[in-house]
């Protein structure tokens, strides 16, 4: 039985918590709601896991708490955390894992299955949409660290390391004042194949799409379709269709058995640090005009 403190500011806790309560395997020790609360609980319970809702300001702290108390942690959102706080994590040894990554979300993890079983045969052009609505909240962020980073990680780890990126961006003011913004990041991966991904902070709801084309295949999706997953050999489509398990769930449990050593987590600091490193990229990309290279290397995760 791992025990859990489920941390964040007030009103983040309640899903967190119900995901945890679906877990036999899990015991919640505590809620903590401000920084005060959660160095208390770590002070005087026995607790395993931090869980660490989203923050409106920065998670560093947050972080580095439970880190330097030596547990473990799952954190909501990982564009907000730094390279430091990774390697406070890596140095400590913790296992850290983000609750939002494409990893475990369904369609992508079936696409990813697919491509590695050789369903599209050899890579070539993949493109990929995220569009989320305009908010105040996304006035000043970046986007490509904001709304791509889930992206870029999952492309990396089903197509292998990025060697170059490209990008370009657009803000304007809509007719009701508001600031809507759009990105486009073409991206060279070290096995030939490009990618484009293209990020909108424009969109009326959140929603994602990819086309993953190759020499003998295409897998598509589109989150606004009936359909979740298409799978295509010349003029055939296959549809696929999914478990019900709940995906914080899933990746709960297996958050849970890889603190306890029984499997190698799916998603490594470095990891994160590499999908890091595409969307500082991309931003050096815009500001620059030009390509950026990056210097690949390490496993694929």
């Amino acid at each position: 039985m791992v025990k859990v403190v489920v941390a964040g500011e007030a009103g983040t806790s309640v899903k967190k918590a119900q995901a945890w309560l679906r877990i036999k395997e899990a015991e919640i020790v505590g809620v903590a709601d401000s920084l005060s609360s959660l160095r208390e609980i770590l002070q005087g319970t026995e607790v395993d896991i931090v869980d660490i809702g989203s923050i409106t300001d920065s998670a560093d702290p947050w972080v580095a708490l439970a880190a330097q108390a030596g547990k473990h942690i799952l954190y909501a959102n990982d564009s907000a955390l730094g390279c430091e706080r990774i390697s406070l994590c890596d140095q400590h040894e913790i296992v850290l894992q983000f609750a939002n990554t494409l990893r475990f979300a369904p369609e992508y993890e079936q696409a990813y299955e697919q491509i590695k079983n050789g369903a599209i045969g050899k890579a070539g052009v993949i493109r990929l949409r995220r569009g989320a609505p305009v908010s105040a909240e996304n006035v000043g962020k970046c986007i490509f660290q904001e709304l791509g980073i889930r992206e870029f990680d999952w492309l990396r780890w089903t197509f292998g390391e990025v060697e170059r990126v490209m990008a370009r961006e657009v803000k304007r003011t809509n007719e009701s004042g508001q600031i809507v913004h759009y990105a486009l990041v073409m991206l060279r991966m070290a096995s030939g194949a490009i990618a484009h991904v293209e990020l909108s902070w424009a969109e009326g709801a959140e929603h994602a799409s990819f086309e993953l084309t190759g020499d003998q295949g295409m897998i598509a999706h589109d989150s606004r379709e009936s359909t979740p997953i298409r799978w295509s050999r010349g003029e055939q489509f296959l549809s696929t269709t999914f478990p019900g398990m709940d995906l914080m769930q899933r990746q709960r449990e297996h958050f849970i058995r890889c603190v306890q050593k029984q499997e190698v987590p799916r998603l490594h600091s470095r990891d994160l640090l590499a999908a890091l490193d595409v969307a500082l990229a991309a931003r050096e990309s815009v500001k620059t005009g030009q390509p950026v290279k990056l210097m690949h290397g390490g496993d694929e995760g």
